[in-house]
């Protein structure tokens, strides 16, 4: 019976006696040590908003084409016997002058029988005026009354003969005038677009022998968008063709790896693109070609970009464009130093700035900072306008030496010291409160600091005695 006992009440006891030790283990664990929290608020620039003025500058592309051109066709058919040196691709020619010479003999022979047969008219007049003449006074001697009829006087017969000089006249100045035009002239001074034939070369009337343009102005077709419309001149934005606005234009092109300007005025709309849904309007520049500036000349159907006066916003905040998330928000700094997200209202944009119509205020604190995963509320140590943030601008805030606010925990521990970061304050804290020893090199730091007087916290001070 006691073997029973004995069996059963052991087992209970080793079990009682474990689970009491269990509990005496967990009751009298050793805590854990923590190290103290701290968080370093967020180094931002920022600027402070001011309104201003803005001019919109509209940016926008084109290719070069002359103010006028033209197609070089003769009027009369023959050989080509001679053509201008400069009547080449690329050559400059002035008004007047003599590009290509037709074959003249042909038409010097119909000069010469046009006036053979201006001669002949002429004296069948003269022959024919005498028989009237005297038709008329055959009629007198006669004795007769009144005047003679019309065929007796020969008014028929003599009209005929005033007709065909007329007739003769007329082929005089047409082979006058054809024999002019076997020398094709430049109607203006310009230079040579193509060349379609050469010497020796049989032309037909009407045949295109080159292209032309002229030197006098250059023409950039510049589309617009439905945005940038917005903000041209109105008389501009008029669908007319007709309509002039004005506007200055400043053409650029990279030419040989430096960046050459050219100026320009708008000076016509030729209405919205029915496949774009875009308005085309035409930039003239004044003497393009001109080679005797410093600027080089430009070139038809060179590409260029244009940026046109547009429109002034008055009473604007202008940001970075690299401030502007996403097309509609900002990132400020609240007055208690913390960040703020808020949407905007764009009145114009480009690659540079955003003019802000609605949306900030004036004295607000902009962070031109980029920051990726920005959380609304955290502490912030903004350099407004180049301007480091102390301890002055934010009382109790004091700023470690990166320009970083110290929170208010690391304040009241002392783990505040110029040139020191809060981490390392941090470790040298827990090394201290632990009982342990300062690494030897970091002993022998903080105390030529302490030597050159410096302010230590009284724990630092303490802990390198």
């Amino acid at each position: 019976m006691v073997k029973l006992l004995l069996k059963i009440l052991i087992p209970i006891a080793v079990l009682v006696a474990s689970a009491y030790a269990a509990k005496t283990i967990v009751d009298n664990r050793p805590e854990a040590r923590t190290r103290p929290s701290f968080s370093v608020a967020q180094a931002v620039d920022a600027t402070r908003l001011i309104t201003s003025n803005y001019p919109v500058t509209i940016r926008t592309q084109g290719t070069v084409r002359p103010g006028r051109e033209s197609t070089l066709v003769p009027e009369v058919t023959g050989i080509i016997r001679t053509m201008s040196p400069n009547f080449v691709v690329g050559g400059y020619f002035e008004a007047g002058e003599v590009l290509i010479s037709i074959d003249r003999r042909d038409n010097e022979i119909a000069l010469a029988q046009a006036n053979a047969t201006f001669a002949q008219a002429s004296a069948a007049l003269q022959e024919e005026q005498a028989r009237a003449d005297q038709a008329v006074k055959d009629w007198k001697s006669l004795g007769r009354s009144g005047n003679p009829s019309a065929l007796n006087a020969r008014v028929p017969q003599l009209a005929a003969a005033r007709a065909n000089l007329a007739a003769a006249r007329a082929s005089v100045q047409r082979a006058q005038l054809d024999l002019e035009r076997t020398e094709i002239k430049a109607p203006y001074a310009g230079l040579v677009l193509e060349r379609g034939v050469d010497v020796g070369e049989f032309v037909s009337r009407g045949a295109p022998l080159g292209r032309i343009h002229s030197i006098d102005r250059a023409e950039v077709k510049l589309p617009l968008s439905s945005r940038q419309q917005r903000w041209l001149q109105s008389d501009a934005a008029s669908a007319g063709a007709g309509s002039v606005a004005g506007n200055k234009v400043l053409l650029s092109s990279r030419i040989a790896g430096e960046l050459a300007t050219w100026e320009g005025t708008l000076i016509r709309s030729e209405g919205i693109d029915i496949a774009s849904q875009q308005l085309n309007v035409i930039a003239a520049v004044p003497e393009p070609f001109n080679t005797n500036t410093d600027q080089p000349p430009l070139r038809v159907g060179q590409f260029v970009t244009a940026e046109i006066e547009g429109q002034t916003l008055t009473d604007v905040i202008v940001i970075p464009r690299s401030a502007l998330r996403e097309d509609r928000e900002v990132l400020l700094v609240d007055g208690d130093g913390k960040l703020e997200k808020r949407e905007v209202t764009v009145g114009w944009a480009d690659d540079t700035n955003a003019a802000i119509i609605d949306g900030l205020a004036v004295d607000e604190v902009l962070i031109l900072t980029a920051l990726g995963a920005a959380a609304p509320g955290i502490d912030l140590a903004a350099t407004i306008d180049g301007k480091k943030p102390d301890t002055a601008d934010r009382p109790g805030r004091p700023f470690n030496a990166s320009g970083a606010a110290v929170t208010g925990d690391q304040a009241a521990t002392g783990l505040s010291v110029e040139g020191i970061p809060p981490e390392r304050l941090a470790r040298f804290k827990q090394i201290v409160d632990s009982g342990g020893q300062l690494p030897e090199r970091a002993v022998k730091g903080l105390r030529q600091r302490l030597e050159a007087g410096e302010k230590l916290p009284e724990w630092l001070q303490n802990a390198i005695r």
